[in-house]
Parts: C-alpha cells; sequence; structure tokens
C-alpha cells in the first residue's frame, strides 16, 4: 500500500488543488491545448482576449492562473508578454495526479 506522511500529503494536496482549479475552465483548457498542440507557439494576453472574446483583465487573469500553476511561462518581448506553454511542469502534475489516482485505487482494491 502507498503511503506519504501527513506533512507531504498536505503539499501534495494543495499543489493539486491549485492544478485543478487552473484545469477547471473551459477557455484555459481551451488555451492549454492551442499551445500544447502546437496550433499558436505563444500568446499575449492582447491576442487572447482577441481569439477568445474576453475582455482584456479576464484574459490576464486566466493567464496568471495558468501561470501560477506553472503550466504556462512567461517572457517579456518588448511591450509584451509573451505565455508558451510548459510541457516539463504538466509532466510533474501528471506524476502527481497518477499518484493521487494510483492510492485511490489501491484503496478501492483493499478487502472490506
Amino acid at each position: 500500500m502507498l503511503r506519504v506522511d501527513s506533512e507531504n500529503n498536505s503539499d501534495l494536496s494543495e499543489e493539486l488543488e491549485e492544478l485543478f482549479k487552473a484545469l477547471a475552465n473551459i477557455n484555459r483548457l481551451l488555451l492549454i491545448r492551442s499551445l500544447a498542440s502546437g496550433e499558436i507557439e505563444k500568446i499575449s494576453v492582447t491576442e487572447m482576449a482577441k481569439i477568445m472574446g474576453l475582455t482584456q483583465p479576464a484574459a490576464s487573469q486566466h493567464l496568471k492562473i495558468l501561470k501560477t500553476a506553472r503550466i504556462l511561462h512567461a517572457k517579456k518581448e518588448g511591450n509584451y508578454i509573451y505565455y508558451t506553454f510548459n510541457k516539463g511542469a504538466l509532466l510533474k502534475h501528471k506524476k502527481k495526479i497518477d499518484f493521487l489516482f494510483s492510492c485511490a485505487i489501491a484503496k478501492c482494491d483493499q478487502p472490506r
């Protein structure tokens, strides 16, 4: 059976909560798909607002949430900040999600 000490468990829970909140919006999921697939290489707040029909403050908030969850990198180029997909961070998030599900499945598989 898998075990995690309570301090690490709390850290993991907080990280997963942040990740799931970041993924809990259709606009953010569409943006992640577009960046991860290579459909678009990078995006600015202005471009996201235009493409998705959002206000710039709303687009900025979505990008901030994804950056905080480390799903996106931000890089200033001239007067704009461009956001790109952070594949390495998403792979780390996947490992945490896999661990969560393996714990749940191990618990469910225990005889009662």
